[in-house]
C-alpha cells in the first residue's frame, strides 16, 4: 500500500544537490510525485511529497543523517484533504500582484483570504528592478482554493481593496 510523506531540507546551494536527494529518495525505493524547490539568496529550500511503502518511508525517514549538509525532516502527509475539510467544494484561481516593495504586503493580503475562508495552495514573491527607476518592484503569485460559498464579487471587492491601500496592481483569475 502506498503512503506519502513530506522531505522538506534546506542547505547551502551547490551544483547536484537536487541530484543527491532524488538519488537519495530512489535509492530507497521512493517515488517523487510533487516538490517545490528554490533558491534563497544562496539557501536551497525543497519540499518533496514522497511516495512509497511504509517500509519505504522508514528507510527514508532512517537515513536522512546522511544527506550532508542539509537539515532533512520527513512528515507523513496527509490522504489529500484540504483547508475547509476533505472534499468541501471550491474552485482554482490564481492572484496575481505587483508593487513598489514595502512590509507588510504578503500579509495584508494574507488576512483578507483567510477572513473570506480562501486557502492559498502556493505562493511565490519576488523582487525585482523596475525597469526605468530600479526601484524594488514586489512580485506575487497565488494560486488559491476558493470556496464555492464564497461570492467571488465579494473577494474581488476586498482583495481589491487591501491592493489598492498598498498600491499594487492586481488580477485575480479562475484557473481551468
Amino acid at each position: 500500500m502506498q503512503t506519502h510523506a513530506i522531505l522538506t531540507a534546506i542547505g547551502t546551494d551547490r551544483p547536484g544537490l537536487v541530484d543527491e536527494v532524488s538519488q537519495f529518495i530512489f535509492d530507497r525505493g521512493g517515488n517523487i510525485e510533487d516538490s517545490r524547490m528554490v533558491n534563497l539568496r544562496g539557501q536551497f529550500a525543497m519540499m518533496v511529497l514522497v511516495a512509497g511503502s511504509s517500509d519505504v518511508l522508514a528507510r527514508v525517514q532512517g537515513d536522512l543523517a546522511s544527506l550532508s549538509g542539509l537539515h532533512a525532516e520527513l512528515r507523513p502527509a496527509a490522504a489529500g484533504e484540504r483547508a475547509g475539510g476533505a472534499g468541501a467544494p471550491a474552485l482554482p484561481y490564481r492572484l496575481r500582484g505587483t508593487g513598489i516593495d514595502q512590509a507588510g504586503m504578503v500579509h495584508r493580503v494574507a488576512h483578507v483570504l483567510r477572513e473570506m475562508n480562501v486557502n492559498i495552495e502556493s505562493l511565490d514573491t519576488q523582487l525585482r528592478p523596475a525597469p526605468v527607476t530600479g526601484a524594488p518592484m514586489f512580485e506575487m503569485e497565488l494560486v488559491l482554493s476558493v470556496p464555492k460559498s464564497t461570492p467571488v464579487s465579494t473577494l474581488r471587492q476586498r482583495v481589491g481593496a487591501a491592493c489598492d491601500e498598498l498600491n499594487i496592481d492586481w488580477e485575480l483569475e479562475l484557473l481551468g
